[in-house]
């Protein structure tokens, strides 16, 4: 029986190489766009620090150096909560500092164990009169994820939260606060202590360039698999001549 030429099936598996070959593209481009960033990213960590009235002016100051100078208010700080280091739970201790001209920040100073009942806060260590902070900007994603937990009283210091929500910190503090917080430089002491432990990440992107690549490469893979399978139905269905 002879066997007729399928343009349904041309037409599917023309749709489906084209939908592969623009996916394989897009992450292909993914890859570029991620690689540019992780530079952009990386030189500006290596650039000169600069004032805080100047990063608040940058569109982006993520991971920009930065030098300020001010006092801290060791009355209200802010333990970031489900913070590990070294496979012990604790938080990240921020504490707001105001600077000479009057702005306001937070500051993370490091990391504090959270101790084995977790109804008692850790001590928050004071640091007084002036100081000089060297670190870097980091604006936390705003994907984070929060796990459920009881909000502390109202007038309860230091305020343990799941996620740094700058507005509603700064609402509470009764200041306008930076959208951003500075990391403090791993090694800097601030005042006469010494620096608390800062596991501070190095500049990566959620997903890799190469994890991208990897992703254009399945997809291209999908559009030949697709095309020779094409192929292979369309030898078949040609019609044989009896013997």
């Amino acid at each position: 029986m002879k066997r007729r030429f399928s343009p349904l099936g041309l037409l599917l598996t023309l749709t489906v190489v084209a939908l592969c070959l623009a996916l394989s593209w897009w992450q292909w481009q993914r890859a570029g766009e991620k690689r540019a960033w992780l530079a952009d990213q990386a030189a500006k960590a290596r650039s000169a620090p600069v004032t805080l009235e100047a990063a608040l002016a940058q569109a982006d100051p993520q991971h920009q150096p930065v030098r300020v100078r001010g006092e801290l208010d060791n009355r209200r700080s802010v333990l970031l909560d489900n913070r590990t280091h070294q496979g012990v739970a604790g938080y990240y201790l921020l504490t707001p500092l105001r600077t000479g001209d009057g702005r306001w920040v937070l500051v993370n100073r490091g990391w504090l164990p959270r101790g084995a009942d977790r109804r008692q806060l850790p001590p928050v260590p004071e640091v007084n009169g002036p100081v000089t902070v060297n670190g870097a900007v980091y604006v936390p994603p705003d994907n984070a994820l929060v796990l459920k937990d009881t909000p502390l009283p109202e007038n309860h210091w230091p305020l343990r939260v799941q996620k740094v929500d700058f507005a509603a910190i700064g609402h509470r503090l009764g200041v306008e606060l930076a959208p951003f917080e500075i990391r403090v430089a791993p090694d800097q002491p601030l005042g006469d202590r010494e620096p608390l432990p800062r596991p501070w990440q190095a500049v990566t992107a959620a997903i890799s360039p190469e994890r991208h690549q990897a992703y254009a490469l399945q997809w291209l893979g999908l559009a030949l698999a697709a095309l020779i399978m094409y192929l292979v139905a369309l030898i078949r269905r040609r019609p044989r001549s009896d013997r």
